[in-house]
This record gives C-alpha cells, sequence and structure tokens, in this order.
C-alpha cells in the first residue's frame, strides 16, 4: 500500500469517525410525553459548548446549537477529504503530489471549513442587529407618539407592535405577547429581548420605560433622543463600512495590474530566456 492510498485512507476513516460523532448531536423530534416529564430544553452538552456560538447570535441567524455545530463539522469534513481526492485524480495522470503536502493541504483546508460557517454567522448576525435597531429606533418614535396621544406606557408599548409587518417588528411583538400571557409588565420582554438578541439599545429602552412606568414622568423627549442615538450610530457605522468595502478594492485592482503586467512581459521574458 502507498504512502497516498494509506493517507485517503486515513481521511475516510477521519470523516467517518467526524460524522458519527456529529450525528450524535443531531436530536429526533422529541416526544409530547418527554417535553412535559423534562421541560428543560435540550442542547449541546456543555463541555462540547464552545464549540458552537453564543446563543444570542444562533437565535438572531435561526440556527439552534447542534445544527450549527453540525454544519462546522460537516464543512471541516469537506475540506479535509477533498484534497486528498484531488490528490487521486492527480496520481491517476502520474503527477502524484507529495504525501507531506497533501496532509498539510488537507489540514488547512479543514481548518477554512471549520471557520466558515462562523465567519458566515458572524456576517447575518451584525445585519440582523442593525436591522433590529433600525426597527427600534421606528418603534421608539411609534411609542413617543402614542405617548403624547395620552396612551398609557403600557398601551404605548403594545400598539405600536403591532403595526410593522417585518421580522424585526414581529420579534417585538412576541416578546409583548409573551409578557402578557405570563401577567408581566411589557418591558420585562423587551428585556428578555435584549438580552436574547444581543441588542444593548432594547435594555437602555427598557430602563427609560420602566422609569415611567412606576414613576409617571414624561419618556417623550427620552425616547425621541434615544431613536436619535440609534440612527445616527447607524449611519455613522454604514459610512465606516463604506469606507473599508472602498479600500478593500484597492488589493484586487493592484493585482489585476500585476497581472496584466506579467501577461504582457511573459513573452518577452521567456524569449529572452530561451535565446
Amino acid at each position: 500500500m502507498t504512502a497516498l492510498s494509506l493517507l485517503i485512507l486515513l481521511s475516510v476513516g477521519f470523516a467517518t469517525g467526524v460524522m458519527t460523532v456529529a450525528a450524535a448531536f443531531v436530536q429526533a423530534p422529541p416526544r409530547l410525553a418527554d417535553i412535559v416529564g423534562d421541560p428543560r430544553p435540550k442542547g449541546v452538552p456543555v463541555r462540547f459548548a464552545f464549540l458552537t456560538a453564543p446563543p444570542a447570535d444562533l437565535g438572531l441567524a435561526g440556527q439552534t446549537p447542534e445544527a450549527f455545530l453540525l454544519q462546522r463539522i460537516v464543512f471541516a469534513t469537506i475540506g479535509a477529504l477533498w484534497v486528498p481526492l484531488l490528490a487521486v485524480v492527480l496520481a491517476l495522470g502520474d503527477v502524484a503530489p507529495p504525501v507531506i503536502l497533501t496532509g498539510a493541504l488537507s489540514l488547512a483546508t479543514a481548518v477554512v471549513g471549520w471557520m466558515l460557517p462562523a465567519a458566515s454567522l458572524k456576517s447575518k448576525v451584525a445585519r440582523a442587529r442593525a436591522e433590529l435597531r433600525g426597527a427600534l429606533a421606528c418603534y421608539c418614535r411609534l411609542v413617543a407618539l402614542g405617548r403624547v396621544g395620552d396612551r398609557g406606557p403600557v398601551e404605548a408599548l403594545r400598539y405600536p407592535a403591532s403595526l410593522g409587518d417585518g421580522w424585526t417588528f414581529r420579534r417585538i411583538r412576541d416578546a409583548m405577547d409573551e409578557t402578557a400571557l405570563l401577567g408581566e409588565m411589557p418591558w420585562d420582554g423587551l428585556q428578555r429581548l435584549g438580552v436574547a438578541t444581543g441588542v444593548r439599545e432594547l435594555s437602555d429602552l427598557t430602563h427609560v420605560v420602566a422609569s415611567a412606568g412606576r414613576d409617571g414622568a414624561s419618556i417623550v423627549t427620552s425616547l425621541r433622543a434615544k431613536a436619535d442615538s440609534i440612527e445616527q450610530q447607524l449611519s455613522a457605522e454604514r459610512k465606516t463600512g463604506a469606507a473599508v468595502r472602498s479600500d478593500r478594492m484597492d488589493l484586487p485592482l493592484a493585482l489585476l495590474g500585476l497581472a496584466f503586467v506579467v501577461f504582457l512581459a511573459f513573452p518577452g521574458v521567456v524569449t529572452m530566456l530561451t535565446t
């Protein structure tokens, strides 16, 4: 057995073992008796929690810890396998790459595959939080209008949540409905939503509205100031992101120019070296 064949067998065995471990984390649909008997949520064991992502990020992306971990394992397995398979194809054409190089590249692509879902999740969460904060600014203005129209603090919070139809307002509306079912105040739902999504501005809004509900203080000015602050911060972040994307375009343009120069100079250089 050649070294390359041994490496391929080891890669296949490694992938099989990883997929077997991943299958252990995939839960079957729960039975009603199990849910009633044990209401505690099931998830990835605590000792493997570092392999997943923060619950707030996963909640915003609509992923479970198990699904995210399985995605990372699958991507890492694909990354580990495609290099040996490519080496087999090259070996069939009598171009066998060194075993050490094949193993190093296989490990590198496995690491890249492991990191890709985390990078994709980070991008999705950043966009989702920006959308939620933008909706929160609009929500603050609607609540302020309700207070100007003599709505009570509770009604001023609940009514605007029913006006929007996007996922951001739906999350706020669900938080309001949950507090109504639990017999709590609406700002308690906003507090939980802020913790669940990692949006600090929701917690800040909770403190403003809760103080008005307890002390009867006017919050119209505070709500409008909070909306202005959120919009200014989002505008600054958009400008910063646009500047970063503009700077990133410099490298591809430089590489394109370098490739064009090499393309033009290559025939002359080859002619000089062969004569």
